[in-house]
């Protein structure tokens, strides 16, 4: 099992709900009409009359309307906040790239919100609290709040909101299916430790390997450009620059800033953030108050290679492993509504659903 802990795991809720957004398609409104004729598919360079049946999920049919309008708004939106450049000549092909994606959301959506009936299932208050809740954290780091996401969504707002209460029942029907049923066992997470332990200690031996190039010659500012992890200071050669005592989250390094010899390299260190190789290119002392100058601390001009070693966290492993298993057990209930439903698409027949 690849897990990886240092990656957020996805929460159960709202993930139908957002493969629903960035795919396109809900059945909202369409009629029950019979499909067309294969042969109505349209001319070249002409779309197909709005009541042309683009595909069908058992006896719910997607009109052209329907997809085109939820495609386009996906597309319009996609250019608009990810900046996609669609050139001329791709224009066609991106619209069927849209338009593809619209329709499996269709299905998905079909055939979950028919097994949600089914079931009886209901959204609660608590439910939608909690939804929102997430969706909050999940745009956040986009600068995003659900204001925005309801209000200037590529949907109407009535429409994004019934987005929103639709995959909080598609998620509880999953949940409810699938998830209550997965279990992680101590020896699963053990094993993904040993894993991450064994990769730091690959980092660790990396590590002495450059010191010891280091101590060989090698220069010390390419090396960190070439190889250090630290966004600070990779570009500046390893220079993080002048610091104070306590400015270093680890102890041993704020020691070493402070008492090591300038030009030296120090051993490999280990904090929180990853394995450093450290160096003190000047130093400061300490200058008292006078009359007129207020006191001035000692201070060090340090610079580091750093490599980030993989946080060991047991509850965030115990998160990926089931958010993986969720993952997989979604998919396999998934298909097996597709195996007893009848999907047919008019407007792509090669498309194939999974």
């Amino acid at each position: 099992m690849n897990a990886r802990p240092d990656h957020k795991p996805m929460f159960p809720i709202f993930a139908a709900f957002f493969a629903t957004l960035v795919g396109g398609a809900l059945l909202t409104g369409c009629p029950k009409s019979a499909p067309q004729n294969a042969e109505k598919e349209a001319a070249v360079n002409q779309d197909p009359p709005p009541d042309y049946v683009v595909a069908m999920v058992n006896d719910t049919p997607l009109t052209w309307e329907e997809m085109e309008r939820r495609a386009m708004g996906y597309m319009n939106q996609d250019i608009k906040q990810n900046h996609l450049i669609i050139p001329s000549n791709r224009l066609e092909d991106a619209k069927a790239f849209f338009r593809k994606r619209s329709i499996s959301a269709f299905v998905m959506k079909t055939l979950t919100m028919d097994e949600a009936r089914k079931s009886s299932i209901t959204v609660t208050d608590r439910d939608r609290v909690k939804g929102l809740n997430l969706l909050a954290q999940t745009l956040k780091s986009r600068n995003m709040t659900t204001n925005d996401f309801f209000n200037n969504g590529p949907l109407p707002p009535e429409q994004m909101h019934r987005e929103f209460e639709d995959g909080l029942v598609i998620d509880k029907l999953f949940e409810q299916k699938v998830g209550i049923s997965i279990g992680i066992h101590n020896e699963e997470i053990d094993k993904v430790i040993a894993e991450i332990q064994a990769t730091n200690e690959q980092k660790r031996v990396f590590m002495e390997d450059l010191r010891k190039k280091l101590v060989e010659g090698a220069n010390f500012e390419e090396m960190a450009k070439k190889y250090s992890e630290c966004q600070r200071s990779k570009d500046k050669g390893g220079d993080i620059g002048e610091i104070r005592h306590g400015n270093l989250t680890s102890k041993e390094m704020d020691k070493l800033a402070f008492s090591m010899p300038i030009g030296e390299l120090s051993p490999v260190l280990q904090s929180n953030a990853g394995f450093h190789i450290m160096k003190v290119t000047a130093r400061t002392p300490a200058v008292a108050a006078t009359d007129t100058t207020p006191e001035a601390p000692e201070t060090a001009r340090v610079s580091h290679i750093l490599i980030r070693q993989v946080p060991i966290n047991r509850k965030k492993i115990m998160d990926t492993i089931r958010s993986n298993k969720f993952a997989a057990a979604k998919k396999e209930y998934y298909q097996s509504l597709l195996k007893s439903a009848k999907v047919t698409c008019f407007l792509y027949p090669d498309m194939v659903f999974e």
